[in-house]
């Protein structure tokens, strides 16, 4: 990168486990390369949190509690907020999950066990391929 280049955009991430231990790990892990814009514990806040903080991928929990499974929460979001990037998050590595998952709209799945590695270069992926959504994230 030249000196006059612009920083890379940093990802707005949003969260969503319904483990309070795993949000804070993984708002950690993710810190030194993306916004951790929000972090929400089911899917009752998910989908207002979503629309109110605007963020470029939401890590979605498949296990989350609210009322909805992980592969209908995904295509509720990606029906509700089509440009934001779906990262589905759990701990169940199941090829057939991955086929439901990316049929219900996600643009990446990472399996819990293998976050360190994975899930930061998942999210900088997605979001260097696209403009951003708007000139302006504020809520």
């Amino acid at each position: 990168m030249s000196p006059s280049s612009p920083a890379p955009r940093r990802p707005r991430v949003l969260l969503a486990d319904d483990d309070a231990g795993v949000r804070t790990a993984i708002s950690r892990l993710l810190s030194s390369s993306c916004d951790v814009v929000g972090c929400v514990p089911d899917s009752a806040e998910l989908f207002e949190a979503t629309m109110r903080l605007r963020p470029d991928v939401v890590l979605l929990d498949f296990s989350l509690p609210g009322g909805l499974n992980g592969i209908e929460a995904c295509r509720r979001l990606k029906a509700m907020a089509p440009d934001v990037d779906v990262v589905a998050f759990t701990a169940y590595d199941d090829p057939e999950l991955k086929r439901l998952v990316c049929e219900a709209g996600a643009s990446g799945f990472v399996w819990k066990l293998q976050a360190s590695d994975e899930l930061i270069r998942t999210i900088r992926t997605l979001v260097d391929r696209k403009p951003p959504l708007s000139a302006d994230h504020t809520a």
